[in-house]
């Protein structure tokens, strides 16, 4: 049965949808990861570019550059985690990992692939990778929010906008791997 296109959860086997507040506390704590690594990584680039910060800020060649950097590291961040250890530092702290869901590579809670990750992780950061693009980046903002807050609105397996499009979900316990 194609459970996805019946509005129902996939089967998850064991794995249950991993709690809203679980959720929240695992992102706070990677993204004080997240953000050391950018500061430090920043710090680098405006120091090693010429003419990387002026009297006004960062200028907007080097903006664009350390953004792209920036959403690299997130994304390595995001998708290495999850691909060695099932979750970020901060799920894993938490007890959650990330499973496949319906479409994705196996729908009886095993890894999602690292497509999916890619997809996952690219909706949660796409506000870093478009920050110095002036209205792409408002809506990059509100798409990258929008997907954290949309796992409120899913009661049954709270899985946000970043989720769905991947198919993927956060679970409490570990999703096993899937032997290539």
């Amino acid at each position: 049965m194609d459970h996805a296109r019946a509005g129902r959860s996939a089967p998850l086997g064991a794995l249950r949808p991993a709690p809203l507040g679980a959720r929240f506390a695992a992102r706070l704590v990677d993204l004080v990861i997240l953000a050391g690594i950018a500061a430090l990584v920043a710090s680098a680039a405006v120091r090693a570019l010429p003419g990387g910060w002026t009297p006004t800020g960062l200028s907007l060649p080097v903006g664009i550059a350390l953004s792209a950097v920036t959403f690299a590291v997130y994304l390595a961040y995001e998708v290495g985690f999850t691909m060695l250890h099932g979750g970020t530092p901060g799920k894993r702290l938490f007890g959650l990992s990330v499973a496949a869901h319906g479409g994705g590579a196996d729908p009886a809670g095993g890894r999602p692939g690292p497509f999916a990750l890619v997809k996952r992780s690219g909706v949660l950061y796409a506000s870093v990778l478009f920050n110095y693009v002036p209205v792409l980046g408002l809506l990059a903002l509100v798409l990258s929010v929008f997907a954290v807050v949309s796992a409120v609105l899913d009661r049954s397996s709270h899985r946000g906008l970043h989720d769905g499009f991947a198919g993927t979900v956060v679970v409490t316990g570990r999703a096993r791997s899937v032997p290539s």
